[in-house]
C-alpha cells in the first residue's frame, strides 16, 4: 500500500491549534491539555460511530448528500483575513460550500488529486454538521468569561479551536479506519 501523508493536523499538533484561539489566554494552563484531549476524543469517537453506521464507506460526497446537506461547488478561492478557506458548513442553510480554486491549490500542495482533497475536506465539514445535529458544539464544551475585570466575570464564550480539533480528529480517525479496512481487504500491513 502506498504511503499516505495525511494533510490535516494530527493529535501531536492539536495543542498548538488551541493556541490559535482568540480566547486562549483566558484558559487556565492546567486545563489546556485536558480540553484538547477531550475535543480530540470526541471527534475520534464520532468517526468510529459514523464509520460503523456507513458500513465503512469512504465516499463523503454521498455521506454528506445522504444526510440531507446540499453541496455547492464554487469556482473561487476564498481568502479572508489572510486565511484561505476551502469550505464551510452553513448550518442554517443545511449546505456545505466548496471553494474549488482553494481546494485545487491545497490538493496540489499536498500531492492529492482534486476528488481525494474534496473527500478529506468533506469529512472535516461533516463533523461540524454532526456537532449541530447530534453531538453538541465542541466549541461550547469548555467556556471562558467574555470579560474579566479582577474577580468579576461577565458572560461566557466557547473556544472555536476545540471544534477544529474535533473535526481534525474526526477526519484523521475516519481515514485511518478506511486505510485499515483497505489493508485488510488487500491482505497488506499498514
Amino acid at each position: 500500500m502506498e504511503e499516505f501523508r495525511f494533510p490535516f493536523p494530527g493529535r501531536e499538533l492539536a495543542d498548538k491549534e488551541l493556541t490559535y484561539d482568540p480566547c486562549y489566554a483566558r484558559v487556565p494552563e492546567q486545563d489546556r491539555a485536558a480540553i484538547v484531549e477531550k475535543a480530540w476524543q470526541k471527534g475520534s469517537a464520532a468517526a468510529r460511530e459514523v464509520f460503523r453506521r456507513q458500513n465503512g464507506s469512504g465516499d463523503f460526497r454521498a455521506i454528506v448528500q445522504n444526510s440531507g446537506l446540499q453541496l455547492n461547488e464554487k469556482d473561487s478561492d476564498f481568502v479572508a483575513g489572510g486565511q484561505r478557506y476551502f469550505s464551510d458548513y452553513i448550518s442554517g442553510q443545511k449546505c456545505v460550500n466548496l471553494y474549488r480554486k482553494a481546494i485545487e491549490l491545497w490538493a496540489q500542495q499536498n500531492a492529492l488529486d482534486y476528488e481525494t482533497a474534496v473527500n478529506l475536506i468533506l469529512s472535516h465539514e461533516y463533523f461540524h454538521f454532526l456537532e449541530v445535529t447530534e453531538l453538541g458544539l465542541t466549541s461550547r464544551d469548555y467556556t471562558v468569561p467574555m470579560v474579566q475585570i479582577g474577580p468579576v466575570r461577565l458572560g461566557k464564550t466557547g473556544l472555536r479551536a476545540l471544534s477544529e480539533i474535533g473535526a481534525h480528529a474526526f477526519a484523521r480517525t475516519y481515514h485511518d479506519l478506511l486505510r485499515q479496512k483497505e489493508a485488510q481487504e488487500d491482505g497488506t500491513e499498514l
